[in-house]
């Protein structure tokens, strides 16, 4: 009949026809209901009679359009809610909210899905951690074992040699034609991406050293090209040669905490680097060249130690190892490591120890 009028339109234009057709018909049934004295006084008031009935009518039919359409609202508001659901969307829609139950129940909806979203997320997103924790571990355990070859006229030392956490720092010493060449890699923060890093320069170090014939200073330069290839952000690193004839060392560092130097019961402090990450856009390499006589060792320590210490700031860490280490002659390479770890755990814990990494390399007196 009216095929354009919506639901509620239609619905409350039914109430009224109901009504008003159930109220006539009341009228046509009172004349059999009641005697004929009362149906003659009754049809004095039939005007009366139709006007109250079309004016019930007509509230019930405008009460039943008021209803369907706060129905419809709250319904709307309801699948809005459910579509935006669906679709990962928790935010409002700008509408103005009821303030009644049917509001009140729409808020608490939108709460509830809201809550129910963030806490996925959080579960999603621990989930996710774990497992590149997992992975992360998974590929360090893998590749750090490292196999000390000896050196002639080096005496050398690694910790750790191997490793089953992706936090811990890569280190490793290898022979060269002229000496020996080392490493030391490792990330503030851990994850799979990170050990991947560290699992390609172990690759790089494994590859150089079936290599027969190549220098120390030549293979750092190699490396260090080599490693510009794959930026990834926050690496520390520290490459470095020794050769063994003359003792001349060329450090290239990207670290906070320096290279040390002990001899003669004192360990001194080499200049600290100027970058803290490895710079993979520069072009020009900063190698430090020093000399170290026989009876010296030259020290490497990662930066998870200055981290992870109680000292605030490097410097402070640095003057109590030199307080530790004073007028101490250590015989090697090992007892010199071994000492300085015991250090470094009293500063750092067991545990923050096993995520660093120590290098030491001495020449043996002739």
């Amino acid at each position: 009949m009216f095929p354009n009028l919506q639901s509620k339109h239609k619905l409350a234009f039914a109430s009224f026809t109901a009504s008003f057709v159930l109220f006539l018909s009341y009228l046509l049934l009172d004349d059999f209901l009641f005697g004929e004295e009362i149906r003659k006084e009754l049809r004095a008031f039939v005007w009366v009679r139709l006007g109250v009935g079309l004016f019930f009518s007509i509230v019930l039919g405008i009460l039943t359009y008021f209803l369907l359409n706060l129905s419809f609202k709250s319904l709307k508001s309801i699948s809005q809610l459910l579509q935006n659901w669906s679709q990962d969307v928790y935010e409002d829609s700008g509408e103005s909210e009821r303030d009644d139950e049917l509001g009140e129940l729409a808020r608490h909806f939108r709460i509830a899905l809201y809550q129910k979203k963030t806490k996925e997320e959080t579960v999603s997103q621990e989930s996710l951690n774990k497992k590149e924790r997992e992975l992360s571990d998974k590929i360090q355990k893998f590749f750090h074992k490292i196999r000390l070859h000896k050196i002639k006229n080096l005496d050398i030392t690694v910790f750790p040699r191997s490793s089953d956490t992706g936090e811990s720092d890569y280190a490793n010493i290898i022979p060269t034609a002229d000496g020996c060449f080392g490493v030391l890699a490792g990330f503030p923060n851990h994850g799979a991406i990170e050990s991947s890093l560290k699992a390609r320069i172990e690759g790089m170090i494994s590859l150089a050293q079936e290599t027969t014939g190549l220098r120390g200073e030549d293979l750092l330069y190699k490396i260090d090209r080599a490693l510009r290839s794959t930026p990834i952000s926050y690496l520390n690193l520290t490459l470095f040669y020794l050769e063994t004839r003359n003792g001349e060392a060329g450090i290239l560092q990207f670290q906070k905490l320096p290279a040390l130097v002990h001899k003669s019961g004192k360990t001194n402090i080499l200049p600290i680097s100027k970058q803290v990450f490895y710079d993979f856009r520069s072009s020009t390499r900063d190698v430090k060249k020093i000399q170290i006589r026989p009876g010296e060792y030259l020290v490497f320590l990662s930066d998870r130690l200055a981290e992870l210490t109680s000292s605030t700031g490097v410097a402070p860490l640095l003057i109590q190892l030199q307080n530790w280490s004073s007028g101490r002659d250590y015989k090697n390479s090992r007892e010199l490591t071994l000492d300085f770890g015991r250090f470094l755990e009293m500063e750092s814990g067991k545990k923050g120890l096993s995520k660093a990494a120590i290098l030491t390399v001495g020449r043996v007196r002739d």
